[in-house]
């Protein structure tokens, strides 16, 4: 127990148990441990608010992987006074989904209040985005559930669609916390409050890093063929990276922009979205082939992998040549190297949202692998034609690696204008930056 002026909690042991039974087990078995840590402090001079922060660290106790279940009951939940019922209580999810239809939608938050014997009163659920399978899917009893009576039930639920593994040696963490108020509360309201949660604001001091003072070339050229509608948030995303960390970004899509004099003003070039033919001239493949060979840096995004589909040195340059990619969905991504600056941050497992998993191949030798896609979370009937096995159940999608004297990083993913809205996402895309700058 832990109490004091401003907050108080406390933490509990669990061990989870596989008990005897005549058919396959004949000892019991310790499978799971889990700790929580609550803590809870008042949110509102007036006493009207208070905020509860729970916290589940599991960790696998046998030697084996265990898999929890797809469609078990999981994460967190909550399960409503009696006096709550289909009439008197009021569901509102992130997504604008309500009691009617909210069940098996994802969602940030979701708003659940009812009658007190003082009024009005209610509970502001939120998950946090480092928790696996975030934003996690909703079990919400429907209307009519138990003839409609004392079925108000919510739950963020990790494994609603799907199995999660858990290895040996490791620990897995969800986060979740409550708004338990008086009264209530609009949508705007709980956004800010699952905003300052999830991102919540910090004083820091900024010192020089290898981004402060340097200048790069912002290219997003496209040739004759596909062109992602997601430059513009691309544009955006990175010339606020840039505000927010001391350098400066010039944006172009004019490949007369590559020549050795031009280019030498530049610390870095990122291809964010280029796609097939972005050069025009001999010229300026010279110009770029000669600025990375003196010692230049690359950063590539999403479709910069089929640009320049011709030229074998624009391939080993990158790292790779795009072949095809899956259709956009969910899938989850390995952190392969925890300790790189753009990957540094992320959980072990990644849960990618509403994306392309990619497939590249001429791949570099030279490429040290940073991320990789779990190809069983990835639904494709074109697997067995290109990659199949070549790389077991998973295929690099970040990278970075040092070729002809320069310095190259790639990420696969970012095939939504979302996601350069995203800060996990863009934190991946400082990191890149971060280290093809770095000395």
């Amino acid at each position: 127990m832990v109490s004091g002026p401003v907050s108080g909690g406390l933490r509990a042991w669990h061990e989870h148990i596989t008990f005897a039974d005549s058919a396959d087990r004949s000892t019991a078995q310790k499978l799971l441990n889990e700790v929580w840590d609550l803590r809870l402090w008042n949110s509102d001079p007036e006493q009207r608010s208070y905020l509860l922060d729970f916290v589940s660290v599991q960790s696998n106790a046998t030697d084996q992987p265990l898999i929890l279940k797809e469609y078990r009951y999981q994460g967190f939940g909550f399960r409503a006074v009696e006096t709550w019922d289909d009439q008197t209580a009021h569901l509102l999810t992130s997504a604008g989904k309500t009691k009617v239809d909210g069940n098996a939608t994802r969602a940030r938050w979701i708003d659940v209040r009812g009658p007190t014997s003082g009024g009005t009163a209610g509970i502001l659920f939120m998950t946090h985005p480092t928790n696996f399978n975030f934003p996690e899917l909703l079990r919400i009893w429907p209307e009519g559930a138990n003839e409609g009576v004392e079925n108000v039930f919510v739950n963020f639920n990790p494994t609603q669609d799907r199995d999660w593994t858990l290895e040996p040696n490791r620990a897995y963490t969800l986060k979740y916390r409550m708004l338990v108020y008086d009264g209530q509360i609009d949508s705007a309201t709980a956004e800010r409050y699952w905003q300052d949660y999830a991102y919540p604001p910090r004083v820091e001091v900024r010192r020089a890093t290898a981004v402060s003072g340097k200048k790069v070339l912002l290219y997003t050229k496209n040739g004759e063929g596909y062109v992602h509608d997601n430059i513009r948030a691309s544009i955006r995303a990175i010339e606020q990276l840039a505000d927010e960390n001391g350098f400066t970004v010039v944006a172009s899509d004019d490949p007369a922009q590559f020549t050795t004099d031009n280019l030498a003003q530049y610390d870095a070039l990122i291809f964010s979205n280029t796609n097939n033919d972005v050069f025009d001239t001999p010229a300026q493949h010279d110009a770029f082939q000669n600025y990375m060979q003196s010692g230049g840096r690359f950063v590539g995004i999403h479709s910069a992998c089929g640009s320049e589909r011709d030229w074998p040195w624009f391939w080993r340059n990158l790292g790779g040549k795009f072949v095809r990619h899956a259709r956009l969905q969910d899938f989850d991504v390995k952190v392969i190297d925890p300790s790189h600056p753009s990957t540094e941050f992320l959980p072990a497992t990644w849960s990618i949202q509403d994306d392309e998993c990619y497939y590249l191949d001429q791949l570099n030798p030279d490429i040290h692998v940073l991320l990789a896609a779990d190809l069983t979370t990835v639904e494709d009937k074109k697997r067995a034609e290109y990659p199949g096995e070549i790389f077991g159940n998973t295929f690099p999608t970040a990278w970075c690696h040092t070729t002809d004297g320069g310095r190259q990083w790639y990420t696969s993913l970012g095939h939504r204008s979302e996601h350069y809205s995203d800060p996990m996402f863009m934190r991946h895309i400082l990191g890149g930056i971060a280290w093809v700058m770095k000395e």
